[in-house]
């Protein structure tokens, strides 16, 4: 009830104490939970359009750290706008790409409101969580530093090592010094 003068109360209306009530603040944020709930699980991405996102993040993180490297704030920022915006056509990748695709390996994995992308190589074998596909939107993580794209040798002819280990000529530095102990302003107990 709510007080219009003094002496006389107004009755609210039934709708307007259900939503003041703690029991209807619930019940409606059950309402909109659910119905979020139910969004999600309508709007997950498979796993063709996934792979197609993936491939068109990697393809910008790759163009984006080929001449200069990001720092993370940088990759943070980039992470942010990916979703919204398109690898360069004009840059020539298809040489990186097959590198990239023959040192790693991206794998979906589809749940039930949403689904991930791993990314699998020689380091990180348990693979890297690098993407969540959430509403219909696919969200990068991507580092450059998790990629795998340098290839080499580790050992020469003759099965060699490609680093040789130098040995440090052992130098006769003569008889020790007159060493005493440090003490702190002269105390012997500090």
């Amino acid at each position: 009830m709510e007080p219009t003068n003094r002496s006389t109360y107004k009755r609210q209306s039934m709708s307007n104490e259900f939503t003041n009530s703690c029991l209807g603040k619930i019940i409606i944020l059950a309402v909109i939970a659910f119905i979020l709930l139910i969004v999600a699980i309508a709007t997950v991405p498979s796993e063709e359009e996934m792979r197609v996102q993936m491939a068109d993040d990697i393809r910008e993180c790759i163009q984006d750290n080929y001449e200069k490297r990001c720092d993370p704030v940088d990759e943070v920022f980039n992470n942010i706008r990916r979703p919204f915006t398109e690898a360069d056509t004009t840059f020539n990748d298809k040489e990186i790409m097959e590198i990239f695709n023959r040192n790693n390996r991206i794998e979906v994995y589809h749940h039930t409101l949403f689904s991930t992308c791993r990314l699998v190589n020689n380091v990180h074998t348990d693979g890297l969580r690098e993407g969540l596909g959430i509403f219909g939107i696919v969200i990068p993580f991507l580092n450059y530093d998790d990629f795998v794209m340098t290839e080499g040798n580790v050992r020469g002819k003759n099965n060699d090592r490609l680093m040789k280990d130098t040995a440090i000529p052992e130098m006769d530095l003569g008889d020790n010094p007159m060493l005493k102990p440090y003490h702190y302003k002269g105390n012997p107990d500090d």
